[in-house]
């Protein structure tokens, strides 16, 4: 039996969440929340939106891990392009203001829950509503950060490097992930992050 997550704690918790980082919301932040935010339950292998049938949506990460997939032919395999723990989340187009569809399908790796907020919602309060403004911009962020360090790690031509790399650097993700799922998204294998593994903590 799997694990089971209480979908109105789960959006308890991510309300304070959102109180945290804008002290001072008020009833319409709750019921714009409630009335706009589906939160869905997601089990590990389930794609939630694919390409190029992506809806306008922003799907947020309350319990589990998402990932960006595409295939790669030369390798014939599903690669992960980038990830998102819980409070992170994927926007499906290419950013919020484009009508292009994000490159990569949207794939559960951890079941768990996500919270759904169309578009159509967030929309007439961009730039209006500054505790919208101050959640979409944390997630853009996030979401910038973790690009910014795989680029860097892409970059590196060394298997042992590029794994110490985001070891050092993403610790939280190179934790969470497990070694496949590294593999798939720093393009080696299993092997070889089992042996970059031993070294990195032997560096340690």
């Amino acid at each position: 039996m799997g694990t089971y997550y209480s979908k109105n704690d789960s959006l308890v918790k991510f309300y304070s969440y959102w109180e945290k980082l804008h002290p001072g919301l008020e009833d319409f932040h709750k019921r714009w929340l409630l009335k706009n935010g589906e939160i869905i339950p997601m089990k590990r292998g389930q794609t939630l939106s694919e390409m190029p049938h992506m809806q306008s949506a922003l799907y947020i990460v309350l319990v589990g891990i998402l990932a960006k997939e595409r295939y790669c032919p030369d390798r014939d395999e599903q690669l992960i392009m980038t990830v998102a723990l819980p409070l992170m989340g994927f926007f499906t187009t290419m950013h919020f203001f484009s009508k292009s569809p994000a490159l990569g399908d949207i794939v559960c790796l951890r079941s768990g829950l996500v919270l759904k907020i169309p578009y159509k919602a967030i929309a007439p309060y961009r730039n209006q509503e500054k505790a919208i403004d101050t959640l979409i911009d944390l997630l853009v962020n996030k979401k910038k950060y973790q690009l910014d360090h795989l680029r860097v790690m892409d970059s590196l031509l060394i298997s042992k490097d590029r794994y110490f790399y985001f070891a050092d650097h993403l610790p939280q993700l190179c934790h969470a992930l497990t070694q496949t799922q590294q593999a798939r998204l720093l393009h080696m294998s299993v092997r070889t992050i089992r042996r970059a593994k031993r070294l990195h903590v032997r560096r340690k």
